[in-house]
């Protein structure tokens, strides 16, 4: 797996109706709209964004970690407005063993449209094909439907259930293993 690709290249991408680039302090009004509602952050780990700091935090980590190469994160913009709906990306970059985590997150305006599978296939394709990657993962709560049919879309195979394995928002919480390997092509 080539990570030093990927941060020298930052690439972007192009879908029917979005615009893959790196988040960037700029999308910050937007950010915030799409973070600070609570449907977003349900399901996860992060919570909703009660301030515009906490969405200025969170933007600060994503270039830091830019820097440090650790986690690299796309902004999906609408191509027909220019507004920043949702963010993904990869993160857990293992080069020894060629595998890496995808996560996303979308405007809960925009859920059951496609665009969080449209926004990740051009990510996953890159992995493959660019990054030399072997093995990508997705994990979501048992009962988040919309997330594990996004996985779906990407060709992820379901490989069972990781009980009782995040606890979020107080509770521990049942996540779905999902992964395409190399070989799924």
């Amino acid at each position: 797996m080539n990570v030093e690709k990927l941060f020298a290249e930052s690439p972007e991408f192009e879908t029917q109706r979005l615009k893959l680039r790196r988040l960037a302090m700029d999308d910050l009004e937007d950010y915030y709209a799409f973070a600070s509602d609570p449907r977003v952050s349900q399901q996860s780990l992060w919570n909703c964004h009660e301030t515009v700091e906490d969405s200025i935090q969170y933007i600060q980590r994503v270039l830091d970690n830019y820097e440090r190469k650790t986690v690299h994160i796309w902004a999906f913009v609408l191509k027909e407005t220019g507004t920043l709906i949702g963010r993904g990306g990869i993160f857990d970059l293992n080069e020894p063993m060629q595998s890496a985590e995808l996560g996303y997150a979308i405007a809960s305006s925009h859920w059951g449209k496609g665009l969080a599978a449209e926004a990740m296939q051009p990510i996953v394709d890159y992995c493959f094909r660019e990054l030399d990657c072997n093995r990508l993962e997705g994990k979501c709560n048992a009962g988040n439907i919309g997330s594990a049919r996004v996985m779906e879309k990407l060709g992820m195979s379901y490989e069972g259930l990781l009980r009782k394995q995040l606890k979020i928002k107080g509770v521990f919480t049942d996540q779905k293993l999902y992964s395409r390997i190399r070989d799924d092509l």
